[in-house]
């Protein structure tokens, strides 16, 4: 579990439940792993009470269980994610759509350079990851709907995270990447239903893999 300075944008319970969140949907924190408070207070310098309150809107976001009276992080299994990804495929094509019809230009040029800025490497990993993330954050931004946008984030939980990313390949990320460019073209092109047929492809192909490689 990795340390980060938590913002002060938010109230000190929405900084550590943003920052477990984070952790644990980065992959940074395993599926089964336990969270222990006293750790946790001690590495982000708060209370317990803060971090109750976390792991409470952890728990109601399905990333956490308790077991044998403890916090860990749950295991997802084949038919949570391939139900996730069922949905994100349905959410995210809807975002690419609206993005296309209300996008300005300089929100998509945003998503044009972020796309361009990925230089490869030699198979998954948390910069791809990192990077991911960011890419599709920027299109359902895009879409300016922020009940969509919550609907979202919420079907994030097995979204892609290390765990995830350690299954692809050279080859894998390349794949990807090429879905990404060809999103960006249809966005750029105002083409609704191209970049809503290419969004529910790339995630219906990311959770082809999943299934092939973990399962």
């Amino acid at each position: 579990m990795s340390t980060a300075p938590l913002p002060a944008t938010r109230t000190l319970s929405d900084n550590v439940y943003r920052w477990l969140r984070d952790q644990i949907v980065l992959g940074k924190l395993g599926p089964n792993e336990p969270l222990v408070e006293a750790a946790i207070a001690e590495k982000l310098q708060v209370s317990r009470t803060p971090i109750r309150e976390s792991m409470q809107r952890l728990a109601a976001d399905g990333l956490i269980v308790s077991h044998r009276r403890r916090w860990i992080v749950r295991q997802h299994d084949r038919d949570e994610i391939v139900a996730i990804y069922e949905v994100r495929m349905a959410l995210e094509s809807f975002a690419a759509r609206f993005a296309c019809q209300r996008a300005t230009d300089a929100e998509l040029a945003a998503v044009e350079r972020l796309c361009g800025s990925w230089t490869g490497g030699t198979g998954g990993g948390f910069d791809f990851v990192v990077f991911n993330d960011r890419f599709h954050s920027l299109i359902v931004d895009a879409a300016h709907n922020p009940r969509l946008a919550r609907t979202i984030e919420q079907n994030h939980l097995y979204f892609f995270n290390s765990q995830v990313a350690e299954h692809y390949a050279a080859a894998d990320v390349q794949s990807s990447q090429d879905e990404h460019v060809a999103l960006v073209a249809s966005l750029l092109a105002r083409d609704a239903d191209r970049a809503a047929e290419i969004s529910r492809r790339h995630a219906e192909d990311a959770l082809t893999l999943i299934l092939e490689r973990m399962f």
